[in-house]
């Protein structure tokens, strides 16, 4: 008798599973994903700024990194058998700290050394030597990224997970869930805004910055909510030589697009609210972006926003890192809240939740301290650094 596993949210995690489930090759199984945006225009895996690093503050992260890595550096590799990769460019993350933040970034340094990660702390005087358009007046510690980071483009990683998928036989539908019917423990089908039913055998919440309802539709309740970013695209008349991904001591973020400069900032906690429409909010970049920047890269007093454009994190509240397990009822399950990390770790999330749905346990990298029970018990796992 065949098995149908249904994933609710067609962007990066929820075509990843869906991939790595097909590379089962099960004729037994049927794959079925639903997304109500089949454009993608409001997708958070097509609006990101699509970077990759290992240098994060728990070890799930940093191991999904790296993995992560290595498969977007297989699908470059593939570009010719399959016409298309995912644009990934090499490039360090740097991060700078204040005399405050300079203990829990060397910290940080000495957890992703102890995972293998390539990285190295620049002293002061050696990182102005280096990067001469840089202030370094206030900094106190300085690491940089020497592998396994970068960036990539966020589409092209979801469509190649989803052509994968279809030419697996995935079946894709356009559709809103409105919710799952639960009967004696187990999700029979899902309910879709038009009336119509869908039943299974497995289901998956996937559906990033929208899962809260979801879960709560199966009386679980995620602490996941649609938290806006904006993303601007900025130009400079002052050519700026050897830029890694920049993390400056303000949390403003920034890298090279092209002849551009990318940057954005998370805003602050008590103005960081659920969800506001998808319109750029330029007033960040005049009043923290663009002062912190020239600050710190003098040259960067005559910036000029180019284009900007928005898109939700799908933000854990709890402790900003992801959730993934099951979830209820016993044939659920979901892979959310990723804080915006989770497109860099797309390739790991789905490839263990495809085996938590085939064998009933992890089988290459263990991702249980994702586990939602850990809000029941109250051990959370925080992730600092989010940015």
């Amino acid at each position: 008798m065949g098995k149908k596993i249904i994933i609710t949210g067609g962007g990066a995690i929820g075509c990843s599973i869906a991939y790595f489930l097909s590379l089962q090759l099960r004729p037994d199984v049927e794959i079925w994903v639903v997304e109500k945006d089949s454009s993608y225009q409001r997708s958070s895996s097509a609006l990101s700024a699509s970077s990759i690093r290992q240098q994060f503050s728990t070890p799930v992260c940093i191991q999904l990194s790296q993995f992560g890595y290595e498969f977007l550096d297989s699908c470059e590799r593939q570009k010719v058998r399959y016409g298309t990769g995912v644009d990934l460019v090499g490039c360090g993350y740097l991060f700078l700290g204040s005399a405050t933040q300079a203990g829990d970034l060397r910290r940080r340094t000495e957890l992703v050394k102890s995972l293998g990660g390539s990285v190295r702390e620049i002293a002061i005087d050696k990182l102005a030597q280096r990067y001469s358009w840089m202030s370094v007046e206030d900094l106190a510690y300085a690491v940089e990224g020497l592998a396994g980071e970068g960036w990539f483009d966020g589409y092209s990683l979801l469509q190649w997970y989803r052509k994968r998928a279809l030419e697996a036989g995935v079946q894709f539908i356009t559709g809103e869930v409105a919710g799952y019917h639960v009967a004696a423990d187990r999700i029979t089908h899902l309910e879709l805004s038009d009336g119509s039913r869908l039943c299974g055998d497995q289901f998956v919440i996937a559906a990033g910055a929208w899962s809260a309802a979801l879960g709560n539709s199966l009386g679980v309740p995620l602490p996941v909510r649609a938290r806006r970013r904006t993303v601007f695209v900025v130009s400079c008349p002052t050519a700026i030589s050897e830029l890694p991904i920049l993390i400056d001591t303000s949390g403003v973020y920034l890298r090279r697009e092209q002849k551009h400069f990318l940057c954005t900032i998370s805003p602050a906690p008590d103005l960081d609210f659920d969800d506001l429409p998808l319109q750029p909010n330029l007033e960040e970049f005049e009043e923290i972006i663009w002062p912190a920047l020239a600050k710190r890269i003098p040259a960067f007093d005559a910036l000029r926003v180019e284009h900007a454009w928005a898109g939700y994190y799908e933000y854990n509240t709890r402790d900003q890192n992801g959730i993934v397990g099951r979830l209820g009822p016993r044939n659920s399950y979901v892979a959310t809240g990723f804080s915006g990390h989770g497109l860099m770790h797309s390739p790991g999330v789905g490839r263990a939740v495809a085996e938590l749905l085939t064998y009933g346990e992890y089988r290459s990298l263990d991702l249980s301290p994702l586990s939602p029970e850990r809000f029941v018990s109250g051990d959370l796992l925080i992730e600092t650094a989010v940015y």
